[in-house]
């Protein structure tokens, strides 16, 4: 993975490769992902978002992305990871937080 410049005020930027659908490339303040697959529920082929990334800023100026997964024989997701970043702060000796615990939202 490469370390990019910042070119503006943007927080996040995503970049996702859809092999023959496409690429897109985007910077933006938030970000909101699902992806999904193909299983099969009740003898159906269905599709089903299993993944989720979601990205913000918390209302401390923290950045804040979280994976979640999604399964359809569970009540709840189950968040995987939680990585946080405070650029604002120039005393922060800490470039990129990463929790891993698994909990539910």
């Amino acid at each position: 993975m490469a370390i990019l410049s910042v070119v503006d005020s943007r927080k996040f930027e995503v970049h996702c490769s859809a092999s023959d659908a496409g690429e897109l490339r985007v910077r933006t303040d938030s970000v909101s992902i699902k992806v999904g697959q193909c299983l099969r529920i009740d003898g159906a082929k269905r599709m089903w978002h299993s993944v989720g990334v979601y990205a913000k800023e918390d209302e401390h100026g923290t950045l804040v992305i979280r994976v979640l997964v999604f399964n359809p024989d569970w009540n709840e997701p189950l968040q995987i990871a939680n990585i946080k970043s405070r650029p604002q702060d120039g005393d922060c000796n800490t470039a990129l937080g990463c929790n891993l615990d698994h909990v539910t939202p």
